[in-house]
């Protein structure tokens, strides 16, 4: 069972649920409102969100490490390693874009 941890809009963690329904996985999807922040944020390494709990194994953070985790674990990372390098490439685009760099 996994733990999904965000803030209660979207952003970085929507690419996770998409995944989780994708691959009809269940989850328990934990919304922390920001006012609420400063009081867990001690409690997760890097001080960020989003989080996923794995139970039996712990907690990965960073957006995109979780959705490689995923991509890797239910076989969304392509049937060979161009493929594999190409979805990187997308996701990294992404990344950029999103900060700005595109």
């Amino acid at each position: 069972m996994y733990k999904l941890i965000y803030f209660n809009f979207r952003a970085r963690a929507e690419p996770i649920r998409l995944i989780l329904a994708l691959k009809g996985i269940p989850y328990e999807d934990i919304r922390i409102d920001k006012e609420n922040w400063p009081e867990h944020k001690n409690s997760f390494t890097w001080g960020q969100l989003p989080a996923l709990e794995i139970e039996g194994e712990g907690r990965i953070l960073q957006s995109i490490a979780i959705t490689r985790y995923l991509a890797r674990k239910y076989n969304l990372i392509g049937a060979n390693e161009y493929e594999a390098a190409k979805c990187d490439e997308y996701v990294d685009a992404l990344s950029d874009i999103r900060i700005g760099k595109v």
